[in-house]
């Protein structure tokens, strides 16, 4: 019987994050079709609660990405592909949220039934896009993780070989005192 080949900590590292991003773009997807088709209702306090929320979200997308562009230090952790592609998203939810808080449009209008589903299926693709990406081209500070624990499973397995080698030393003193006796 074979054995199985161990996989090594990067490659489990980008399956991971991977998978993390997948399941959101699953959760936005399932999110964008239920509002599309009516099963996922609105109300007008849904709404605004959404509108405020997203509001502040979207604001923090666009905060975020000067953040990214600006700090040379930052941009050695992040990936930029990431901010620039919800950054889209970022600016139609402002601007989605402020036209419903202001304008206050019907429930039923168009504006409300298709603008949240839009948002959500957007960033599904979205995380869809950066899965597939980052399993390829991983997040530079997930590759600093996984070298920082390589590091620290390096000096663990020369503690231990020190260990063993300072019992081995140990014992054949031990071993000649019993002999003597």
């Amino acid at each position: 019987m074979p054995m199985k080949k161990k996989m090594d900590p990067l490659t489990k590292v980008k399956l991971i994050y991977s998978g993390e991003l997948m399941i959101f773009a699953v959760v936005f997807l399932v999110l964008g079709i239920l509002k599309f088709t009516g099963v996922l209702g609105s109300n007008a306090t849904r709404l605004t609660i959404f509108n405020w929320i997203t509001l502040f979200g979207g604001t923090w997308i666009m905060i975020d990405f000067v953040w990214a562009v600006t700090d040379k230090k930052r941009q050695k952790r992040i990936s930029l592909v990431d901010k620039c592609v919800v950054l889209p998203a970022g600016i139609y939810l402002i601007t989605f949220d402020l036209y419903c808080l202001i304008a206050k449009p019907a429930i039923d209008s168009n504006i409300c039934k298709y603008g949240v589903p839009i948002v959500f299926c957007y960033l599904a693709l979205c995380y869809i896009f950066e899965a597939i990406y980052h399993f390829k081209y991983p997040v530079p500070g997930l590759l600093n993780a996984v070298v920082e624990v390589d590091d620290d499973k390096v000096v663990d397995e020369q503690e231990a070989v020190v260990l063993e080698e300072d019992k081995k030393e140990e014992n054949p003193q031990e071993e000649e005192s019993h002999e003597q006796d």
